[in-house]
Formats: structure tokens, sequence, C-alpha cells
């Protein structure tokens, strides 16, 4: 019982920032033009330094275990939920007629967790450094995974049309600090620098979830939460109960270490990411559903992410 309070107030900082989010948007404190800004600052300098003041002299990052098996089970996490999402379709009531645009949404909703925002500050305030450097490699996995397959998905395009778009600022600081991991060069770099890392890093995650909540506020205006309940509900049954009990079972399985035991513990507890919604909209699947899902999850994610937390600790001890 200990253990799950402390893990729950790690979790309420994370929900309690998406609203303050949500409020300063309310009261017009903080403009879209603002929230964009904030998101490309968030992306393009802080997620960097706080990679690399996670990556570098991580020892957790020199085990291949860590290495290979975590972004390959980045890319499996994403593929399970994905395939479980489009042999849902008729449950959810989404049948023959209905239109392919809602139906690549429903599959990518269900397939799509919030691998960044909510479980980042998580790892921080639970688990130790070592950890968060293996959250960073696992996701390797699911950026891969994202922008081949989930975008082949919405689209329709081949899954290497964008395949440029997975070199961002965030991989090259992940391979920067993993090469100079590597090299033992870590060590030869100012404290003045690995300082300015730490702490630009440590901003990261705050701003970022403050901007989902303008994100989560601006989209609770466009849509209307009551409409197509049932794919919704069940998108969100998927992804809140069914997945992590099989992501969890997967892992019982595997060898693997204890940092990587708790990225993925961390992982299927999430709800699914507002990314979804946005690639929805981008290539013209049904926004709307994916968005009453993203809704949906993260509202049931404020009680069951502590819980699954908990059992995932004690089930992959």
């Amino acid at each position: 019982m200990n253990e799950f309070w402390i893990i729950t107030q790690a979790s309420i900082p994370v929900f309690l920032m998406m609203a303050v989010g949500s409020v300063l948007r309310w009261a017009r404190c903080f403009s879209q033009e603002a929230a964009t800004g904030t998101l490309n600052l968030v992306v393009n300098a802080l997620i960097p330094c706080l990679i690399l003041d996670s990556v570098l002299g991580n020892a957790a990052l020199k085990n291949s275990t860590n290495l290979l098996v975590a972004p390959l089970f980045g890319v499996g996490t994403l593929l399970l939920g994905l395939m479980i999402g489009w042999g849902s379709l008729r449950l959810a009531g989404l049948k023959k007629g209905s239109p392919d645009s809602k139906k690549r949404s429903f599959a990518v909703s269900v397939g799509l967790y919030n691998y960044g925002y909510i479980p980042f500050p998580l790892a921080m305030a639970l688990y130790d450094q070592n950890t968060v450097g293996v959250l960073f490699v696992f996701n390797v996995g699911v950026e891969v995974a994202v922008w081949t397959v989930v975008v082949a998905c919405l689209s329709g395009y081949s899954p290497l049309r964008n395949w440029k778009k997975m070199f961002n600022m965030p991989l090259m600081a992940l391979v920067l600090g993993l090469l100079l991991n590597f090299m033992k060069a870590d060590v030869l770099l100012p404290v003045a620098l690995r300082s300015t890392f730490h702490g630009l890093g440590q901003c990261a995650y705050p701003l970022g979830l403050v901007v989902s909540g303008t994100i989560i506020y601006d989209l609770c205006r466009q849509h209307n939460l009551m409409w197509e309940l049932r794919p919704t509900f069940v998108a969100a049954g998927l992804r809140c109960l069914l997945l992590p009990t099989v992501i969890l079972l997967i892992a019982k399985t595997l060898p693997m270490t204890p940092e990587l035991k708790r990225v993925i513990i961390l992982q299927a507890a999430m709800p699914t990411a507002v990314f979804a919604m946005v690639l929805s909209q981008l290539y013209k699947a049904d926004s709307g559903l994916a968005f009453r899902v993203v809704f949906l999850t993260t509202l049931i994610s404020i009680l069951t992410t502590p819980v699954w937390i908990e059992i995932g600790t004690l089930f992959l001890r």
C-alpha cells in the first residue's frame, strides 16, 4: 500500500500540470501561437538537453540488452496495439461499410500510446537516471514505428515515404550521447556544459505537459465528446485494460534488465497519445474519433496508471 501511494503521488502532478495548461488556455493566458512556439522549444532544445543529461555517463546504456532489446520492444508494443485495434473493429461497431478513415483512426488510437510526455516525468520521479536513459532508447523503436507503420496505416502511403522525419533533434542528441558514452568521452565535457544540459533538461517535461493541456483544451472545443461512444469506449478499454495485461504477460516471459522492466511497466500503463489525433488530422483520417479516445484514456489513466505501475512492479519483480 505504501508503494502504491508513492506511485500515486508521483502520477498526480503529471496530470495536474496538464490541467494547468488547460486552465491557462481557458483564461487566455496562453495563446495558440505561444503553445506552438513553446512546443518547438521543448522538442528542439529542452528534450535534447534532457537526453544528453540522462545518457552521458549512464552505465545501463553500456549493456547490449538495453541498447538492442529496448527499441525492439518499443516497435513490438506499438505493432501489438495496432493489430489488436484492427482485430477489434467489429467489437467497436465499425463494420464492413464503415469509412476506412474511421477504422484507421480507431486502430491507431488503440496502438499509439503516450510514450513521451507522461512516462518521462514518472521515470524521473520513481526511478533513476539509468532508467530514464533506457526509456529514450526504447522510444527510438517507437519513433521508427510511428513514422513508418503508423503513418502508412493512416494514409496508405509507403512506410518508406516518411523515414526522414525520424531524424529529428531528440534522435540526434541520443546518438551523440550514446557515442560519447561508448567512447567514454563524456568525462571530457566541461562541468558548465553538463550543468547547462541538466538545467535545461529539467524544464522539458513540465513545459511539455502544460502545452499538452492547452492542446487538449482546444480540441475539447472543436469536437463533441458525446459522439460515437461505442468505438470510443471500446478503444479505451483495449488501451487501458487489455494491452497493459498482454504487454506485462509478454515481458514476464523474456529476460531483461531491471531498467528495461521499469520502462515497459511505465509504457504499458500509458493512455493514447495526443499525437494520434494530430496524425489523424494530418493524414485526413477521423481526428474526432482519435481525440475522443485520447480524452477518455487520459481521464481514465489518472486512476489506472498508478494501478498498472503497482501491478507491473509486483508482477515483474
